[in-house]
């Protein structure tokens, strides 16, 4: 049987962001969907619908981080997928302006588009500056997860369309897919408050905190993600779900 993981980047990233953590898992085929060139925020789960219908695989790891969360929440209530992993993901981006402590106001959003057709690299520069812990801030030079060059301008706009339109909370009260959510406690964007009420409202879910970690585990504490998922691997072929690695 193919052992199969997909892979589902974030708003504005590239694919090699997850290399660090795919090199621990050589016996897997990978799957990445690429949404560099997408003009309308539906496509984007369009994008990983044609990914997953091209596969003949009974068993399949969704593993998403951030946007791409949200795309593997949806896919996965709508797909059987053996297992899931959530990284520095909410199952709602936007929030009323009484609960900040959760999500982002839209307006801030609708900023930022209207912004990036006139300063695309200011954009996209204080993004990755709210992503990272100081500490990560002064590593930045040695990592290439977080270029976001292949991203056209309108793919960049959609994406923010899509985390303004996105609401995964209606799915999660029946998910059963067992899910590992990973949170970096120091994560900007995408709270660690937002990290817990997500692993709370799913049924069978595991919660992993990184201290001193931002919005990108994968990035740079690739080994302590990798053997997250290599335990939830292993406890899925203990019950018979999937091969060892």
């Amino acid at each position: 049987m193919r052992k199969v993981m997909l892979w589902l980047t974030g708003w504005g990233m590239p694919e090699c962001g997850w290399d660090a953590v795919r090199s621990q898992f050589p016996s897997y085929q990978h799957i990445t969907p690429d949404y560099s060139d997408v003009t309308d925020s539906l496509q984007f789960y369009e994008r990983v619908e044609e990914e997953v219908r091209s596969l003949s695989v009974q068993k399949l790891i969704v593993v998403g981080w951030s946007m791409g969360g949200m795309l593997g929440i949806r896919l996965a209530a709508q797909y059987p997928v053996s297992g899931l992993v959530l990284i520095g993901t909410t199952a709602r981006f936007t929030c009323e302006p009484h609960d900040l402590r959760k999500g982002w106001h839209p307006v801030v959003l609708q900023r930022m588009k209207r912004q990036l057709s006139v300063a695309r690299e200011r954009v996209m520069d204080a993004f990755v500056e709210q992503m990272l812990t100081p500490g990560e801030r002064k590593q930045i030079s040695q990592h290439v997860g977080l270029d976001s060059q292949k991203w056209s301008t309108a793919a960049l706009i959609a994406g923010l369309t899509y985390l303004e339109e996105e609401d995964c909370r209606p799915f999660l009260s029946s998910l059963t897919t067992p899910t590992l959510v990973i949170h970096g406690m120091e994560d900007t964007i995408c709270s660690l408050a937002a990290g817990e009420e997500l692993a709370s409202s799913l049924a069978v879910a595991n919660f992993v905190q990184i201290p001193d970690c931002g919005h990108a585990p994968h990035v740079f504490v690739p080994e302590v993600v990798g053997d997250s998922l290599k335990r939830m691997v292993e406890q899925l072929a203990k019950e018979g779900n999937q091969q060892p690695i």
